[in-house]
């Protein structure tokens, strides 16, 4: 709640340069909640929120970092984000994402699990159904237990190239349905009980100073996820995605630009509704409702400018840097059901405010805006 009147603050006093001046310098004075003991740092967190998928949402949590090797002077912090939510429509959620860096960087665990008991919306699959049909209890409603393990063991090789293998476990069971799913053939063809079980492969080249929050470098990663009975769940498809992001000083560290072009390719006749490539939600398209947009195929591209602010006395750490900045971003995205027939691109866009917890570790409050609706979230690292 500090942070949000911060926020407000900094907007009242644009262009009044020393009332801004005196809420950067004085920001680090802030006493923030921290559980510290040997190599574990705890930094709780209580805050609301709205998002088109919840509404109002009142979430709590933190972040857990430390090193697996207290030694080692050049080895990131692993990371342990984790928050639970409640919302006005009743929703109950659990995320916790892990990325870990073990054996000098040699091996890395990025991963989440997620649990979500909510009522939820069904626009259908394609692009025309997200955008003309109309959002409402009787036409897109319905409820919804979600959970999903996904785990990726990464292993360096060669400089700054990895491989390793991705897991991905999922389920949704599906409840009062509205009168078109019912009708909807891809409900009765997958049916309302859909529990996915995937293996898979993942190459990824990266040059990024920290995975968190990177200041310059590139990522690119590819990754295939074969998803089959016989492996434990009840349906049989492929899904490719492929990331590609870039992060630019922009004269002087801590202000960065930073693009990202993602995409989602699912191959198979049993694709199931709830599976299929999404916009929207905390990290892609921030704004709109995840799955109000789904087929096939999903690409999304973002541009962020990233800006944490300068002091102009030196701070409890001995320099000018601030935990207080902004972020803005553009982006567009759409869904298709064939590889070549990207059309209809939705457009996003957004401002946020960053507060750094830790060294390079900031919890962000972004408002994202899309075609006919918005979202503000609250949670830890950045979007990509």
């Amino acid at each position: 709640m500090v942070v949000i009147l911060l926020f407000y603050i900094s907007l009242s006093v644009v262009g009044q340069q020393d009332s801004t001046n005196l809420i950067i310098n004085n920001i680090d004075s802030l006493r923030i909640a921290k559980i510290e003991h040997k190599n574990y740092r705890i930094m709780p967190y209580l805050a609301p929120a709205y998002t088109p998928e919840t509404e109002y949402l009142l979430t709590a949590g933190g972040l857990i970092t430390f090193k697996t090797q207290r030694w080692n002077n050049l080895l990131n912090r692993s990371s342990i984000p984790f928050s639970f939510g409640y919302s006005s429509t009743g929703a109950i959620s659990v995320n916790i994402q892990n990325v870990i860096y073990l054996t000098d960087d040699k091996i890395r665990m990025l991963g989440e699990f997620l649990y979500k008991d909510m009522p939820d919306n069904y626009w259908g699959v394609g692009y025309d159904n997200g955008i003309n049909i109309e959002k409402s209890p009787a036409n897109t409603g319905y409820q919804r237990i979600y959970w999903r393990f996904f785990e990726k063991f990464m292993f360096r090789t060669f400089s700054d190239l990895f491989i390793g293998a991705v897991v991905d476990m999922n389920g949704t069971e599906a409840t009062q349905l509205n009168a078109r799913m019912l009708t909807d053939e891809y409900v009765l063809s997958n049916g309302t009980g859909i529990n996915n079980t995937g293996i898979g492969l993942a190459v990824e080249y990266d040059t990024r100073d920290f995975v968190q929050n990177a200041y310059k470098g590139v990522f690119l990663s590819a990754s295939m996820v074969f998803f089959q009975s016989y492996l434990g769940g009840n349906t049989k498809f492929k899904a490719l995605e492929v990331d590609y992001r870039q992060y630019l000083k922009i004269k002087r560290e801590r202000r960065t630009l930073a693009w990202n072009v993602k995409s989602r390719f699912s191959f198979g006749d049993e694709v199931p509704w709830t599976d299929m490539a999404m916009l929207g939600g905390p990290f892609n398209m921030r704004g709109y409702t995840i799955g109000r947009f789904r087929d096939q195929n999903a690409l999304s591209m973002t541009t962020e400018y990233r800006h944490m602010f300068k002091r102009r006395t030196l701070n409890k750490r001995g320099n000018y840097n601030s935990r207080l900045g902004y972020v803005a971003w553009l982006g567009a995205g759409t869904v298709s059901h064939s590889i070549n027939e990207f059309n209809g691109w939705l457009p996003n866009g957004g401002l946020g405010l960053r507060l750094e917890l830790q060294t390079r570790m900031n919890m962000r409050f972004d408002y994202g805006v899309g075609k006919g609706e918005a979202g503000a979230y609250v949670t830890f690292s950045e979007a990509f």
